[in-house]
């Protein structure tokens, strides 16, 4: 369930989730506000996409006629949400929350006082008590969760985000309507040769634009390129941070050479094309586009941010990482990349625990084990 459907990675993984069980054999019903989304519009017909219309009341009309075994939920708003409504009507659903941030960061951005801050922890806590699992998208996320919410005594897994698509080769040779990048070819993931002189590289970056994933930090630090690597920077990615973010790119002067280029359905025919995509967050429990860039064999670098990401990139062995929110630093690692790419190889090959249906396939065990009582 993601009663709040948005462009997000957790939206993407739910969605990518339900595909997977669902070509596993099991039956799955995506609960979501909306079924219009272009993230559900690729779905299998078996996958079921009922309308929370009206909050809480919409759930208990759903858990009560449906009687699912088992519910996962993707966000804190539905885990509360899950929780009450199970309680109120005495069903024996199990509840299974995924976790996709450390919980203590997501609290100290927030900036409450330390009362609301402890009171929040001790709310966490005791609701994550009366759950059947959970699941942590990284090592870091799962020990920020017994660190410092002590989870103990709840089956705790960590589990890869199913991320990479089963018609990745397909996905990434579909035409990039970019007018940077639709010069470029893609075939069986490897960029074709290029004719006469290359276009100027293409740096990319994914994600909302907001606060989290500093993209005001990448901004300062693309502006630092030497002028002679002619690169430009394209960030897929919508959200409230857009007008600052576009006057900052002209105050640096590099306007001309940055496109804010909103939400994309698909990304992987732009990551067959781009020459790097480049991470710069504050945080992140595990990042799906790094994943899915890897996946392509595209060259990453990263913020060393709280979270999953150094443990992605095999404590900076697959990518460089860098200090958050320094962007001379980053601006160095980029330029390292755009002149001596990271073996594409070894990055398909750390990115093959994501595939759709292997990843999907340890999240359908898990939730077996749940069912049948064994699991601790």
């Amino acid at each position: 369930m993601v009663s709040g459907f948005k462009e997000g990675g957790v939206e993407r993984t739910m969605a990518n989730l339900a595909g997977g069980l669902s070509a596993l054999g099991a039956q799955v019903d995506l609960l979501s506000a909306r079924a219009d989304h272009p993230y559900l519009q690729s779905l299998s017909p078996e996958v079921g996409l009922p309308v929370l219309a009206d909050g809480d009341a919409s759930l208990a009309a759903y858990l009560d006629a449906r009687r699912p075994d088992l519910m996962m939920t993707g966000k804190r708003v539905d885990d509360r949400a899950a929780l009450s409504v199970r309680t109120g009507l005495g069903l024996p659903v199990r509840l299974v929350a995924t976790v996709g941030t450390p919980l203590s960061m997501s609290l100290t951005a927030k900036r409450f006082n330390p009362f609301r801050t402890a009171r929040e922890r001790r709310r966490i806590r005791a609701e994550y008590r009366l759950l059947d699992g959970i699941t942590a998208v990284s090592d870091a996320v799962a020990d920020d969760l017994r660190r410092h919410f002590g989870i103990s005594d709840v089956p705790l897994r960590v589990l890869p985000n199913p991320i990479v698509p089963s018609n990745l080769a397909a996905r990434a040779a579909a035409p990039c309507p970019h007018p940077w990048l639709a010069m470029m070819a893609a075939s069986d993931l490897e960029l074709e040769p290029r004719q006469g002189s290359a276009p100027p590289p293409v740096i990319l970056a994914i994600g909302g634009l907001r606060k989290v994933k500093d993209f005001s930090t990448l901004l300062r630090a693309f502006a630092r390129l030497p002028t002679a690597l002619n690169a430009r920077l394209l960030v897929l990615g919508e959200g409230k941070e857009r007008p600052r973010l576009t006057a900052l790119a002209k105050r640096l002067g590099v306007a001309d050479r940055v496109d804010l280029h909103g939400f994309v359905e698909d990304p992987f025919p732009y990551l067959a094309r781009a020459q790097l995509l480049v991470l710069s967050s504050r945080r992140e429990g595990l990042s799906n586009v790094l994943v899915e860039a890897m996946a392509m064999g595209t060259p990453v670098a990263a913020t060393d941010c709280p979270g999953g990401v150094r443990g992605l990139l095999a404590q900076g062995d697959l990518g460089p990482l860098t200090p958050v929110g320094d962007a001379r630093a980053l601006a160095a690692s980029m330029a390292h990349l755009l002149q001596s790419p990271t073996d594409a190889q070894s990055l398909r090959r750390a990115a093959e625990p994501y595939g759709l249906l292997t990843a999907s396939r340890r999240y359908l065990e898990f939730f077996q084990q749940i069912l049948a009582g064994g699991v601790r």
